[in-house]
């Protein structure tokens, strides 16, 4: 298992549950890639044995939310158009 963070600029009690969303989650598994980021497809909700990975959600300053939510990844997004 997995364990990301991302941010969000909704209050988390308003944050989207179970809706594909396109975002920035950065990786925080131990190891050479630590802190890589990365754009992705993903679906997250609040129970946090739900999906495989573990997400940490930061609110729009950087809060942390104290515990942890889960997300299944879709997709890797390349948002650099191709000839960049």
């Amino acid at each position: 298992m997995a364990e990301w963070d991302t941010y969000i600029n909704v209050n988390f009690k308003d944050m989207p549950q179970e809706m594909e969303q396109v975002t920035v989650i950065r990786d925080l598994t131990p190891g050479k890639y630590k802190y890589r980021s990365t754009h992705a497809k993903i679906i997250v909700s609040k129970d946090p044995g739900k999906y495989p990975e573990k997400v940490w959600i930061r609110l729009g300053r950087g809060q942390l939310v104290p515990t942890p939510c889960s997300m299944k990844i879709l997709e890797l997004v390349n948002v650099i158009p191709e000839g960049l």
